[in-house]
Parts: structure tokens; sequence; C-alpha cells
């Protein structure tokens, strides 16, 4: 491999502080002005800011304040519009990592090069991220926000049709899941006066409010039928918020709420005669029972689920255990499967959907019996225990759907129903298979709910967020 080049900031000093402890007590206050998602709804993306500080600070403290406390974010995928360079697609950094005066902040050069590799609209512009600030100044909120380990995939769009649009936004979709978040970095209307910036930019959170991108684009639209005077731009971003819209129909039913609103003109710093206009915005589940595990829950919970089975074949059951002495996530009430293959060839595979029993004690039970007592497989011996392996998979709520559109292979199972005839198929039974949506659908339909020649969604077929 190559030997990496970090890109190093260039907006410390001018868009922010360029001291450590100066930089992390300014964001800290930022965001401590906002306040935290509810519980029940999961956040997918943020729409904000980048301006100085001084002018938009506010707004975007309070956007990233609604990042939960506890949060499983894991990568952070960022996608602003060149500011300086031009060029044609979209240009992700993937030579090196990026550096704040908060420290170094990882690039997943996995996925970065993979994107490359997979869409001729995805290459590396160097000239692209050189000067380039928008992306840089969300780092430091990141940074104090997630205070975690986590990578970002930095990408920024130059010359792109909106159909190209829609194209980049459907390379990112596989990238949607309870790790990743979406920071669309932009301003809004530049230069026009206070008055006139407000109503700009009122007509443009409208449509990206709507999460319709042709709502948005017709917003874009009539902002400059207006002849609004010195209107530059409604959005400077307008590619990236149109991406992101796009990805987010994908997607569906995900609700895109402003946050907070404020023009350069609010700053004691500005003027109202030429202003610049800074929305921030997010994207939420609502209503969604997240599953939150880190990697040492995940691991404990495996270690659970193999030890009850090998209690069960030396002793015929399997230990009691004290519950103070296990982290709260492995208590809480979810549906499961549990997948056992010896020397990678299945040997069962049972589930619950229903949320009747805490994780670990489900998980456990549900081992033992994928083990044992699948019929469609003979069971598991003692001697073949030591080339067992274990896959968990932890399950949201059911969801029914209307359209294949829907369903994100990779990401969503399917359960199908009609009648007393039912099927599923777990996400990585598309992925493993590669299989279209509609191979999906229709093998699961065929040759597990018995659904002779149906290809489809059927009024009943309901697909999982798998995590």
């Amino acid at each position: 491999m190559a030997e990496t080049v970090n890109r190093v900031p260039v907006a410390a000093g001018r868009f922010y502080s360029g001291s450590p402890n100066t930089l992390q007590k300014e964001v800290h206050e930022f965001l401590q002005a906002g306040t935290p998602l509810p519980e029940s709804e999961r956040l997918l993306g943020l729409i904000v800011p980048h301006a100085g500080y001084v002018f938009s600070g506010g707004t975007a403290g309070k956007c990233y304040a609604r990042i939960p406390e506890e949060n499983s974010i894991e990568r952070v995928v960022l996608l602003g519009s060149s500011h300086y360079a031009s060029f044609h697609g979209a240009s992700v950094y993937n030579i090196g990592n990026y550096e704040t005066p908060l420290g170094v902040v990882p690039v997943d050069l996995e996925i970065s090069e993979t994107l490359i590799a997979n869409n001729e609209l995805f290459s590396f512009h160097p000239a692209a991220h050189t000067e380039e600030h928008s992306l840089e100044v969300q780092l430091p909120f990141l940074q104090e926000r997630l205070k975690s380990d986590f990578r970002i995939i930095p990408i920024l769009l130059g010359h792109v049709h909106p159909k190209e649009c829609k194209l980049i936004a459907d390379e990112l979709v596989s990238l949607a899941n309870e790790q990743t978040l979406f920071v669309i970095s932009t301003d809004l209307s530049h230069y026009p006066g206070y008055e006139d910036a407000q109503s700009a930019d009122a007509e443009t959170i409208d449509g990206i409010t709507s999460g319709e991108p042709e709502r948005f684009l017709d917003g874009l639209d009539r902002n400059n039928e207006k002849n609004i005077s010195n209107l530059h731009t409604s959005c400077c971003g307008w590619t990236s918020v149109l991406t992101f819209l796009y990805l987010k129909k994908t997607l569906g039913d995900i609700v895109i709420r402003k946050v907070d609103y404020s023009n350069s003109g609010d700053s004691v710093y500005g003027d109202h005669e030429r202003v610049v206009g800074y929305g921030g915005l997010e994207a939420v589940i609502p209503d969604a029972k997240i599953v939150y595990l880190n990697e040492e829950e995940k691991a404990q919970l495996k270690k659970l689920a193999e030890e009850a089975i090998w209690q069960f074949f030396e002793r015929g059951g399997r230990d009691d255990i004290d519950p103070e002495f296990l982290p709260p996530a492995l208590l809480e009430r979810y549906g499961a499967f549990v997948t056992v293959y010896v020397r990678e060839k299945l040997r069962g595979c049972l589930g619950h959907f229903d949320e009747k029993e805490p994780l670990y004690e489900r998980v456990r039970d549900l081992a033992i019996s994928s083990g044992t007592r699948d019929a469609r497989f003979e069971p598991l011996s003692l001697d073949e225990l030591q080339e067992m392996r274990i896959e968990i998979s932890v399950l949201t709520p059911l969801k029914r759907i209307h359209d294949p559109s829907e369903i994100i292979l990779g990401k969503h199972g399917i359960y199908i129903r009609n009648g007393l005839n039912t099927g599923t198929f777990l996400p990585r039974v598309a992925t493993d298979h590669h299989w279209t949506v509609e191979e999906f659908l229709g093998y699961c339909s065929k040759n597990k709910a018995h659904l002779a020649g149906m290809v489809g969604v059927h009024p009943n077929c309901l697909f999982l967020n798998l995590s």
C-alpha cells in the first residue's frame, strides 16, 4: 500500500480557532445549547452549515447536539459541494486521514477506494480537498460529540447533473445503517438583505423538509424567479442536498425536520445588508427501536451462546446467569435469530420475532435449539463443537412495506406471510447469493413461504431491519 498523506487543516485559525483548548471549549458551548434526539428515534443524517463558527457555529452546534449520547456511530459520510476546484463527479479522499487541531480523524480508506473502483462518477481530485473548508469545519463537532473511534468518508461534489446526484445516492445507500451518519455540508442564501434571506431560506428549507427532490429543485427555481436583489444562490451545496434527498427517498420512512435557522446578520460580526443563511436540519427514522450493541457486548453475547451449547452437551442444560453482571443492552427485549455453522456448513438457524425475553436469555435458548432441534439439519455432536461458529442477528421491529424499492439488500431481512404460509430470509442471504431484490423476494416466496410463482411484494409482506 502506498504511503498515506494526511490532509492538514486549512480552515483552522480562519473559520475556527487553531488552539485545541479554545476550539474544544467553543464547540462544547455550541453543543450545550442544543438537545439530544429522543430515544425513540434514530438519526440518519444532518444538514449543517459550514461558515466561520462566529457566524454559523450556533446552528451547527444545535444540529450536532441531536446525536444521542449513547449511539453506535462508527462511520460518518461527509458530503459537500466543492467551492474551489472544478471537476466532474464526486471526489473521495482516499490517500490518508484528515487532521484538525483536536487530532487525527481516520478516513475509511477501504470504503473510499471501493467507491472509486465501483463507479466512474467517483474519483480522487487532489485540488478538490486541498483548500476546501466545508468538510473540515464539521470535524471538530464530530470529534467532540462522538467521543469515540469513528471513520469518515470525505466526498466533495464537482459538476454533477441532478440525474448523476441520483446515481451517487444509489451508490451510497448501501452504507446506510445504524453505524453510519450522513453529514451534508451547505449554507443557504448568499448575500441578499436580512429579510430577503429569511424569505428565500424558508422556501429552500420547505423544499428540503418535504423530502422530495423535485420539490427542493422547484423551490430553488422559485427563489431565482423572484429576482431577489443580490441573491447569488439559495443553497451553495444544492447538489449535496439533492443527493441526500434521493438517498432518503430510496430508504423511505425518513422524516426531515428543521432544527435551527440563523443568518450572518444574527451575529455580532455581521450586518443586515449582505447576509448568508444557515439552516440546520435532521433526518430521522421516527419510532425506531434501535439495537445498540458495542463490540464488547456483541462478543459477550456470542460467548454466552457458545457456552450455552457446550453446557447443554456437557450437562444436559445450561447454567443460570445473574443478570446483575450483564450490561444493560443484553437485558433489553428483542427478537433474534441464531445461526450455527460447522466447518462453514449451515447446521441450524432458528429465531423469534417477538420481544418477550431479555436478549441474553433468548440468544442462549436459540443457540441450543439451532444446534440441536432444527429439523432441517442433522443435530450437532459433541465432537463437532470445536469447529462450531455462531452468528447472531438482533431484530428491530417488523415493518410493513408496499414496494420492493423499500428493501435495501444486505441491511433488510424479509418476512412474508400469506395465511398460514410464511417465509423468512436474513439480510446476508441476499448478499451471499448476489441476488437482486426481485430474486430475494422470489426465492423467499417460492422456497420458504411456498407461494408458487410469486415474485414481488405480497400485501402481507413485511421486512425486518436487522443489525
